[in-house]
């Protein structure tokens, strides 16, 4: 028996990541982005209440915050707390 080639797997086009606007952020609500070619860049929500549409610049997904007590290595270091006499 002939030895079994792996299955070649096309990646399919992938879709430019969507960033929702501040405000619907901050509402935690579905932002409907303009379509790519469109010049104004005002979502459904933002223009159902004339608000003025504002984007993030870059995506925040993730990220996390830099711990404190991380050092250069990545290792974290608990700080021990002085004994009381």
């Amino acid at each position: 028996m002939p030895p079994r080639q792996p299955a070649l797997i096309e990646d399919s086009p992938k879709k430019p990541l969507t960033l929702a606007c501040f405000f619907c952020r901050k509402r935690k609500i579905a932002c409907g982005s303009p379509p790519a070619g469109k010049r104004d860049r005002t979502c459904n929500q933002c223009a159902r209440r004339n608000l003025k549409c504002v984007y993030p610049h870059a995506s925040r997904r993730g990220m996390r915050p830099k711990n404190a007590y991380e050092d250069d290595t990545g290792v974290l270091s608990i700080p021990t707390l002085p004994t009381l006499p």
